[in-house]
């Protein structure tokens, strides 16, 4: 075997045993996962005396409109925040895409600074 294709060999064989040797290295132990009763008994105790974990119970959650399909005879349903919704009505003027805060009256838009442009083709004859 000629030289330069022995060292070709011999290179190609390190680079394979680099790429290799560090996923054979021991990994880091991540610890554990759960905590023993008595420190799950502790963070459920603070959970409950803190008011920042309690949701207000007059806070209305925002609304995401997912989706809309009208039929023919003029029923209607939305989707929001994922689920079917059919007798509760979105807020007026709130397109599909669009998050809207009942409580503030806020409204986000899914594009925030951009816009759509159609251009109309000519109608086919």
């Amino acid at each position: 075997m000629s030289p330069p294709r022995l060292l070709a060999r011999l290179l190609a064989l390190l680079l394979l045993a680099s790429a290799i040797a560090p996923s054979l290295a021991d990994q880091p132990a991540l610890g554990r996962l759960f905590l023993d009763p008595q420190q799950r008994a502790r963070l459920d105790a603070q959970r409950q005396h803190n008011t920042g974990f309690q949701p207000d119970a007059g806070d209305q959650a925002s609304q995401t409109i997912n989706g809309e399909v009208r039929s023919s005879n003029g029923r209607r349903i939305r989707w929001i925040n994922g689920e079917a919704n059919w007798d509760q009505p979105a807020a007026p003027g709130v397109p599909v895409g669009d998050t809207f805060n009942p409580s503030t009256g806020e409204r986000e838009s899914l594009l925030r600074d951009g816009h759509i442009l159609i251009k109309r083709g000519s109608p086919s004859k």
